[in-house]
């Protein structure tokens, strides 16, 4: 049995769900609420130290991050490769996920922090933080999370996220247009199923238009959203943060 500890509106663990979807394979999820801060429970962090989502447990082994979890699904369950067999093909796809980790995952979070988490996390009292961030593995940090979580939406850091996104759209865009019609070439892989959770969490921000103009990554979302398996593994809807405020 496969069991997949995750948060629903969580981007990694969205990336795990398509992968495990696009290849067919039955899941159980446990659900660790981010919002509720239920992944620093001691039950939680006894699964996952770090207090991440999501863990991947599979005959009684536990793995964690997405894009490892990715890989290894892709060598236990390989009868539907989601890595191309050309070498250097796996290498641009392996180019792409990183650049999903480190561009459009790091260019959508102050976004996501200002125009929905705060909503949640801001209603917090200072004494109900310190009691739910007791067991953060990463203590120092305790005390910053708190600033920011209190602190009202911040627009400049929204523009800052715009901006960003922008850029690593239109690095997006050029790759697709030299090699496409998907991010490592001519087969669907696990580059695309690492992009895909920020396209959906850039239309709940009514961000779109920011490949409007962009008709390589325009086309490319069409086609992505429209696989079912995309339907099956993206946020339900009672899971979901609240929707994006307008600064």
């Amino acid at each position: 049995m496969i069991e997949l500890y995750h948060f629903w509106d969580s981007f990694c663990s969205f990336k795990v769900r398509l992968c495990l979807e696009e290849k067919g394979l039955a899941w159980t999820g446990h659900h660790v609420d981010l919002m509720k801060f239920e992944n620093l429970a001691s039950a939680y962090l006894a699964v996952n130290p770090r207090g991440l989502v999501p863990t991947l447990k599979l005959e009684g082994r536990l793995v964690p991050e997405s894009s490892i979890i990715n890989e290894f699904l892709d060598d236990r369950f390989p009868e539907v490769p989601l890595r191309p067999a050309d070498p250097y093909a796996r290498a641009r796809m392996r180019d792409w996920v990183k650049h999903e980790e480190d561009e459009l995952f790091v260019a959508i979070r102050p976004a996501s922090l200002n125009l929905m988490m705060k909503q949640v996390l801001g209603r917090f009292s200072e004494a109900e933080l310190d009691r739910l961030l007791a067991h953060h593995p990463r203590p120092h940090q305790i005390a910053l999370l708190k600033k920011m979580f209190k602190e009202p939406p911040d627009p400049a850091a929204v523009e800052r996220s715009r901006k960003a996104l922008a850029a690593a759209f239109a690095k997006m865009e050029k790759g697709l247009a030299e090699a496409g019609p998907w991010l490592a070439g001519a087969s669907f892989s696990l580059a695309d199923i690492a992009a895909a959770p920020v396209i959906d969490r850039v239309e709940r921000l009514g961000m779109a238009a920011l490949w409007s103009s962009l008709p390589a990554v325009k086309d490319w979302v069409r086609r992505l959203t429209a696989r079912p398996a995309y339907r099956k593994a993206a946020p339900k809807d009672e899971f979901r943060m609240p929707a994006a405020i307008r600064l």
